[in-house]
């Protein structure tokens, strides 16, 4: 398997864990926001937005509470 590229998708440290937790925080409630106060449409990029920030949440809860699956 040499010269493959191996993606970590979980962070590396619980630091990292903590920042990419207030990360998803700050995204999911900026996009609720936005998508709380548009009158016409729901934006799809804030949708899109949102979906990200709750999977960079629950990545980041999966680092806090395994530290054994962090860096994988």
């Amino acid at each position: 398997m040499a010269g493959q590229t191996r993606w970590h998708v979980i962070p590396r440290t619980a630091p990292l864990c903590w920042l990419s937790l207030a990360a998803g925080v700050l995204l999911l409630v900026s996009s609720i926001v936005t998508l709380t106060t548009t009158a016409a449409r729901v934006p799809v990029l804030e949708v899109i937005v949102a979906v990200a920030a709750v999977a960079l949440i629950a990545l980041a809860g999966i680092g806090l509470a395994r530290p054994d699956l962090r860096g994988r």
